[in-house]
């Protein structure tokens, strides 16, 4: 077979990039232009290129004054997250050499890639725990509050300077450091911003352009799409902590996306919840053109009507995307781009252009880069941007340049066209007792294509004549009949690439990468080989993952002390908020959307693992079942002629209906604001006053902070909040945001069960609460935590202050009772200040035990700001503000 060979000139030299440093003036001329989003599940953080540069100069301070200069290596192990990309840039700033690492790696990995990499300083994420990496260390969120810097005056750098050294993920052997210099990765973006400036004009009327970046940065491609092509473009990056599909989905219309940047793992993963939310039309034959892509969005409304309507494409890399995928998401009338590179190619090969995609091809390649097919169908590439210098244990086993041409692995083929196409990894072909080549993708796309199965893996297995192409299966039905299904696949596949055996693999999926879900076929087929039994193949695995996984990272319990079955509140003793947290936690590591109905009636982690199991089917549980019955009832009671002498009840569920998470998004409307306003300014606080003789201490402790901050209190009466309202200054006043117990208008939000009166009385005393106090329900025991946690982020990225009662109720006694821990997963997780608020003489007024109030003196001490940025045990925050409320207890 004759060598295939593709080669693209490299661009006009004249715009040719030389070093990264170029970028930092593009930076800055951007100005007030959105350039970073994060969120981290509860909040969003904004800034703009200039916030953005002034972060970058002041990572550069840091960075002299910890004496880390050009040549020097730092280790960056942490989330995507803004501090990232101050202390990258800074790096390039500086000539200093990046050593991004994925932060789902292990500590023990870490610790070997510092010692090869002699890095000097670790800047480590919320997400790992660095005490056991023994080098100078800072925290991103050390990083994001450091005082802004003044000019930036960058150092000399060169294009043979090195950048980074970014280590493999090692699943096909020991991890290794690739060393990237700035010729490497400025050959690979020249072409890119190349065709980006021809055709940046498209993009005006949707500025700003955000990336939703789900690529981890330690990732070659992440970087590209999350560090370059922003500024390249002129759009902003985000970031997000979620990963659960419902969550992404939620965040790409929140965030008003307009790309989204994925591995094909979470594309499935949407896939299965927009077909569980949204119903999709049969599929049908479209026009090609213009109007096609009309055609198709508009059949596929409701999908974009749940992802926002500014969200438009998909950009896919990090590892192959399955046919039947790629059509699903073509077909709602979405643009997948797909892309194909590796760590040494710094990282893109080829990529599909946005407007002449070709579904099933990874693209052409890009300008500079010349690509080839050996005899053995192997993909060679040759370029500037190819590397092969390599650091580490794995140095050795790194992949191999001949004569200029980098040995990919992977197999492939070049059409007509010059457009590429990936057929898998060298190693992974099956070579049949025929002698023929058997590609395992081409069986896994007619076995996935069945409901039935999930997932699947084509693997060799061994016998006595040669090699023969197993099939290892995760169903998606347990009672389908594999058989059946092989059976029926065979019958559309070569006499060479039929199935002769399978299995069934026992766990929920296969054994993925971290960073780009990669299926680990090398596992699968140890697995297989070493005992024809994968059930057997669990023993292997040492990780802890799963239900317990969860449960030991959300309550620092080793899995030996979880034990198999256990109560989530009587074994555990979980709080509202820390059940919030073990759903993100099994949401994350599922990559499912649990509904937080069923979720807040689980008991055990039996419970859990079987909702678990139903979510991953599509399925949902009895909780959702009962609320839609619920939704049915009120309908049917609203029909004329009918249940006449429920109309009163069924007036407050319709209520219920215009609200049914309990989220009064509508208090803080133009007209209920000033409405609010009025009514506190001119009635409630002046004869709240006339009542009671109020003194307001510590007011100056306010001068230093600006809105948002939470409000942290003692609480003996309910007419606490009366008295802060009344304390505060007006310009704090009206930023006030109470949290109210959702268990106390448990007859509003259940209804069944109470009789129209008492949901009719408990309805105006909610509607109430919320209109004249801009007050928001948090549960305690009922479900709904997360929604309201989120809810009191959406407050606080709308600069509202949060007013929350730590004890949970008012004091029986007048003495302060124990905080819950939930005060300070609000305080870590929303970064904002909490201020202690003592209030005294209310419990005289109108505590649990009066009928009705009576005179006193009140007096309402405001603390010190308490900042708790770089703490990580909700438990300590919770008891430092308690010890700052008690400390403003007056001594007898």
């Amino acid at each position: 077979m004759a060598l295939e060979l593709l080669t693209k000139p490299v661009c006009n030299a004249g715009v040719r990039m030389q070093t990264l440093l170029e970028f930092l003036p593009k930076i800055r001329a951007l100005g007030n232009r959105e350039a970073l989003r994060y969120h981290n599940g509860y909040r969003t953080w904004r800034l703009s290129y200039r916030e953005l540069y002034e972060r970058i100069a002041a990572a550069v301070a840091y960075l002299d004054d910890q004496g880390i200069s050009k040549g020097d290596r730092l280790l960056i192990w942490s989330e995507n997250r803004p501090a990232w990309v101050h202390v990258f840039w800074a790096s390039i700033a500086r000539g200093i050499e990046v050593v991004p690492v994925d932060f789902r790696s292990s500590a023990r990995l870490v610790a070997r890639i510092q010692k090869e990499t002699q890095a000097r300083l670790l800047v480590f994420g919320e997400e790992v725990d660095a005490s056991g990496i023994e080098i100078p260390r800072v925290s991103s969120t050390e990083v994001e509050d450091l005082p802004l810097g003044g000019r930036l005056v960058p150092s000399a750098v060169a294009p043979s300077d090195v950048v980074e050294i970014v280590y493999t993920s090692g699943t096909t052997g020991e991890p290794k450091g690739v060393v990237h210099r700035h010729k490497n990765i400025c050959a690979n973006l020249t072409p890119i911003q190349k065709e980006i400036d021809r055709y940046k004009w498209l993009a005006r009327p949707f500025q700003p352009l955000r990336l939703l970046d789900m690529l981890p940065l330690s990732h070659m491609f992440g970087q590209t799409t999350g560090l370059y092509m922003p500024p390249l473009l002129g759009g902003a990056a985000v970031f997000t902590r979620v990963l659960s599909p419902g969550g992404v989905i939620e965040t790409i219309r929140r965030e008003r996306a307009s790309v989204l940047v994925s591995v094909p793992g979470l594309l499935k993963n949407l896939e299965n919840e927009i077909e569980r939310r949204c119903v999709l039309p049969p599929e049908a034959s479209v026009r090609g053109g213009v109007l096609g892509i009309v055609q198709r969005w508009w059949r596929h409304r409701s999908v974009h009507r749940l992802l926002g309507y500014k969200f438009w494409a998909l950009v896919v890399g990090g590892a192959e995307l399955d046919k039947r995928l790629e059509a699903f998401w073509g077909r709602v009338g979405l643009l997948v781009v797909q892309g194909y590179g590796l760590t040494e190619t710094s990282p893109v090969v080829a990529i599909n252009h946005p407007f002449h995609t070709q579904r099933g091809s990874i693209g052409k390649p890009v300008e500079g880069q010349e690509v080839k097919i050996a005899p053995s169908g192997e993909i060679l590439v040759r370029g500037d941007s190819v590397v092969s210098e390599y650091v580490g244990a794995g140095a050795d086993s790194g992949v191999k340049v001949v004569d200029g041409w980098l040995h990919t692995g992977d197999v492939g083929e070049i059409d007509e066209e010059g457009r590429l196409y990936y057929k898998g990894r060298l190693k992974e072909v099956i070579v049949g007792p025929d002698g023929l080549n058997v590609y395992p993708q081409d069986i896994e796309f007619y076995l996935n294509r069945f409901s039935q199965i999930s997932e699947s893996v084509v693997v060799p297995l061994r016998d006595d004549v040669g090699e023969k192409v197993h099939a290892v299966l995760v169903l998606d039905d347990p009672s389908a009949d594999p058989e059946l299904l092989v059976r029926e696949a065979n019958t559309k596949l070569e006499p060479h690439q039929r199935v002769r055996s399978w299995s069934i693999w026992p766990q929920d999926e296969f054994p993925r990468t971290p960073s780009t879900m990669k299926i680990k076929r090398g596992e699968v087929a140890r697995r297989v080989a070493a005992e024809e039994d994968p059930e057997r193949g669990r023993e292997a695995s040492t990780e802890v993952t799963g239900v317990q996984g969860a449960l030991a990272r959300v309550t620092g319990k080793t899995p030996q002390q979880l034990g198999a079955d256990l109560r989530l509140s009587e074994d555990l003793g979980l709080s509202s908020l820390e059940r919030v947290e073990l759903l993100a936690q099994v949401e994350q590591q599922y990559g499912v959307q649990l509904d937080e109905e069923e979720f807040a009636k689980i008991s055990t982690t039996a419970d859990l693992e079987s909702s678990v199991r139903v979510a991953q089917r599509g399925g949902r549980g009895p909780a959702a079942d009962e609320q839609a019955a619920r939704q049915q009832e009120v309908r049917a009671a609203l029909l004329p002629g009918e249940a006449g002498s429920f109309w009163p009840a069924a007036a407050v569920r319709l209520l219920a209906l215009a609200h049914p998470t309990g989220i009064p998004r509508w208090t803080r409307l133009g007209p209920i604001r000033w409405f609010r306003r009025w009514v506190l300014d001119s009635v409630a606080l002046p004869a709240f006053r006339q009542m009671v003789r109020l003194k307001a201490e510590g007011i100056e402790n306010l001068g230093d902070v600006t809105p948002p901050v939470i409000f942290a209190s003692n609480h003996n009466s309910h007419f606490d909040t009366l008295a802060i309202y009344a304390a505060l200054p007006r310009r704090w006043r009206h930023r006030l945001a109470p949290a109210m117990s959702q268990d106390f208008f448990r007859a509003y939000f259940e209804q069944g069960g109470f009789h129209w009166r008492n949901v009719l009385k408990n309805a105006g005393e909610y509607f109430l609460a919320c209109g004249l106090f801009n007050a928001y329900p948090l549960p305690q025991q009922m479900a709904g935590a997360r929604r309201a946690l989120k809810y009191t982020g959406e407050l606080v990225d709308s600069r509202y202050c949060p007013l929350v009662f730590p004890e949970g109720e008012r004091s029986p006694s007048g003495r302060m009772q124990p905080f819950k821990t939930g005060i300070g997963m609000m305080a870590l997780k929303l970064g904002v200040p909490v201020v202690p608020v003592y209030l005294e003489g209310l419990y005289e007024v109108y505590s649990v035990h009066h009928d009705w109030p009576e005179p006193n003196r009140v007096r309402v001490r405001i603390g010190k700001p308490l900042r708790f940025s770089h703490e990580r045990d909700y438990e300590m925050v919770a008891r430092s503000v308690e010890n700052a409320i008690r400390s403003m207890i007056p001594h007898s």
